[in-house]
This record gives C-alpha cells, sequence and structure tokens, in this order.
C-alpha cells in the first residue's frame, strides 16, 4: 500500500497535467507562438535586453554569494562545516570544470527562464556527493510513477532514468508541486510584443529613421518608367546613402509625408514592455539599468527590497534543494545550507556605522563583532560588552 502522500501527488499532478505535458521538449524546442502569431524561443526571447538583463540580475546575485555548510551546536548556535566534504563542493566547485559562481549563475539562469534547473548528482562508493553535473533542461521530462518521482533525461538519444535522490532540482513558481512553471511560456505574450516592437524598430531605423515621401512629376509616367524611378531613387538615397543630396529634374519634387502618431509611440510602448517585464521577473527597473525615476533614496530602497522580497526566495529554493538531495536524513539532523546575505544586506557607511553606535551602547555588540561585520580582524580586548551608559563589562 502506498504512502498517502504519494497518493495526492499523483492526484496532483494528472490534474495539472496537460496535453503539452512533456513541454521541455515541444515548446523549448520549437517556440511558442503568440495569439498574434509570434515565434517566442529561449534565443528570442533572450535577444530582447529588458529579459537578458532580468535573467542576468537574478543569476549574478544568486552566483555571486557564497553557499556555506554549516554544523548546529548543541547551545543552538552554529560554524562553518569546513571538514565537512558538501563545504568545499557547494561553497568553491561542484565539479572539476565549474566554480561555484559559475554553477549557481547557470542553475539560477535556467529555472529563471525555463522555470526548473536540474544537475545530475555524483556521489562515491560510500554515498557521499563528489560532483554535481548541470544538464539541459529542455532534455528532461519529470513524472510520477507509482507514487515515485522519476526523472527521464535523454542524450544522444538515450534516455537515462534517475530516481529523485540522484538529481539536483531547482523549480520556481510550480502548479503541482512537480515542476516548475515556464515564464517563458507564461510570458509569452509580453515577450512576442516586445519582439515585435524590436523588429518594427529594425526596420523604421534601416531607412535611417526618415519619414517616407513622395516623388511629384508634372507629367504622367508609365508603370514601367514609375518602377525604374523607385529602384533608382531607393539606390541612391536608402540606408548608407542616405542624406545625401538629390538632384531633381524635369520639374520634379519631393515633399516628406512626416512621421506617423504610430511610428512617434514606438519608444513608449518599447518603455512600458520593459517595465513589465521587470515587473514579471520582479527586478527593480535601476538594477536592469533603466534610471528615469531613480532618485539616491528610492534607489536604496529598491537595492533592499529585490534583496528580501525578490532574491531571497531564489537563496531559499537553492538552499532547500541543497537540504533535501545532498545531506542525508542523519546529516539533516547536524548540517544545513545557507547563503551568507551580510554583504548584501550591510547598508551604506553611515548606516552601518550608526547601528554599530547603538548596538555597541546597548551592550549587544562588542567591538569585535563590529569588526567581524566589517571583515576585520579581533583585537585584544574587543570581545568586552558594554553595560548601559557605556560601561565595559567582560
Amino acid at each position: 500500500m502506498g504512502h498517502p502522500f504519494h497518493s495526492k501527488v499523483v492526484i496532483m499532478f494528472k490534474f495539472f497535467k496537460r496535453k503539452k505535458r512533456e513541454m521541455d521538449l515541444s515548446e523549448f524546442s520549437f517556440g511558442i507562438r503568440t495569439a498574434a502569431g509570434q515565434l517566442v524561443t529561449e534565443q528570442s526571447a533572450m535577444a530582447i535586453p529588458a529579459v537578458f538583463a532580468c535573467v542576468r540580475v537574478l543569476a549574478e546575485s544568486c552566483g555571486s554569494l557564497p553557499l556555506i555548510v554549516y554544523e548546529r551546536k548543541p547551545d543552538g548556535t552554529k560554524r562553518r562545516a569546513r571538514e565537512f566534504g558538501l563545504y568545499k563542493l557547494l561553497h568553491d566547485a561542484p565539479n572539476p570544470y565549474m566554480d561555484a559562481v559559475s554553477f549557481f549563475e547557470l542553475m539560477v539562469g535556467h529555472c529563471a527562464l525555463r522555470g526548473n534547473a536540474y544537475a545530475k548528482v555524483e556521489r562515491n562508493r560510500h554515498g557521499e556527493v563528489i560532483a554535481l553535473w548541470p544538464l539541459l533542461p529542455q532534455n528532461m521530462v519529470v513524472k510520477v510513477d507509482d507514487g515515485q518521482l522519476i526523472y527521464s533525461y535523454t542524450h544522444n538519444g538515450v534516455v537515462q532514468r534517475y530516481e529523485w535522490q540522484d538529481i539536483f532540482h531547482l523549480k520556481g513558481l510550480t502548479h503541482d508541486g512537480v515542476i516548475g512553471v515556464s515564464p517563458l511560456s507564461l510570458l509569452r505574450e509580453t515577450i512576442g510584443r516586445a519582439q515585435a516592437q524590436n523588429d518594427y524598430s529594425a526596420r523604421f531605423f534601416s531607412n535611417d529613421a526618415s519619414p517616407g515621401g513622395v516623388l511629384e512629376h508634372p507629367q504622367h509616367l508609365s508603370n514601367e518608367a514609375l518602377a525604374r524611378l523607385r529602384r533608382t531613387w531607393e539606390a541612391k538615397f536608402k540606408q548608407n546613402n542616405a542624406h545625401t543630396i538629390a538632384i531633381l529634374e524635369d520639374g520634379m519634387s519631393f515633399k516628406s509625408v512626416g512621421i506617423s502618431p504610430e511610428d512617434s509611440q514606438m519608444i513608449d510602448s518599447q518603455k512600458f514592455s520593459v517595465v513589465e517585464i521587470a515587473r514579471a521577473f520582479r527586478v527593480p527597473l535601476n538594477l536592469i539599468q533603466d534610471h528615469e525615476r531613480s532618485t539616491y533614496s528610492n534607489v536604496t530602497e529598491q537595492n533592499r527590497s529585490f534583496v528580501v522580497h525578490t532574491l531571497t526566495s531564489w537563496l531559499t529554493r537553492v538552499e532547500q534543494a541543497c537540504n533535501r538531495v545532498l545531506l542525508t536524513e542523519q546529516e539533516k539532523e547536524r548540517y544545513f545550507c545557507e547563503f551568507l546575505l551580510d554583504s548584501l544586506l550591510r547598508g551604506d557607511q553611515k548606516t552601518r556605522y550608526e547601528c554599530y553606535e547603538i548596538g555597541l551602547n546597548a551592550g549587544f555588540l562588542s567591538r569585535n563583532d563590529v569588526r567581524k561585520y566589517e571583515n576585520l580582524s579581533p583585537i585584544p580586548g574587543g570581545d568586552d560588552y558594554a553595560r548601559s551608559g557605556g560601561q565595559q563589562i567582560n
């Protein structure tokens, strides 16, 4: 008799299952059509500067932070478990070809765009994790088989099946708890609109952003003469030859028709698409180099809000994925994985020093505590704490 939880997982999985459940193999290989017929692929989406910038901000922000394996101590404190084999693997190099920064950038980048990221867990004969090998998300299919999660990975036409213990699976927002939802699929209309705007902009500027015009001739011209005149005019004055001097003969004149209102609104439409994409990824505009509404005070608050409300959720996903798969049940009682966020939450220098002064005077910070936060070496006698009024106590 299966576990009740397994039965619930199967029911949930079947409920949310779609005809295109194996979307990684279909949608990402051949693209997704928008309602307007625009084809959205991973490559075309990443060609949109706002999408590329948002994915890059998330990936690089997570990858730049050190992931630490801690040991729980009996007194409730924690210490870095540097002697534990997993510490160096997650902190320095998950495999011989990648450092930790590159690995977690890749994992978060895949997940931010595709909704899922995978890595093969390699263990030695003692069951200890010795390497993590990234896998292509588009080649992975996740299914529930007889109450068990099964990962089927296709490589060079060969399908290899893995149990959940053998796959590091980072997933984003999910409808069924099994596989993450593809942001590329959910945002296809927004991304497709941005693609269409870029295409329109490219066509507009291929004409040197110059308005169209009308050539007027005092006499009636045959169709053949009109075609020849058009070819000659475009060959002489289009693109690289724009802004050269035109010599009109036989009484001809040129009249500009001006830029249409639709053309003049192109920039506003592109700005709106940037805002929509940034909103979907929960990335502040100033972090993707849009400073139109930025001030010093709101940028500081936006950056802090990004860490608290956006980045923390991504880091928690990574931490829990590591704890779940890379630690045995026995090891989980003693060890846990956690990112070091101190550098992102430190604030500006003036604010930090004011907070330190409060902590020192209140007696819950020592001088060495402060020096540790500032990455400075401890000093003799710096572990004393102050009583009310600033008197030092041991």
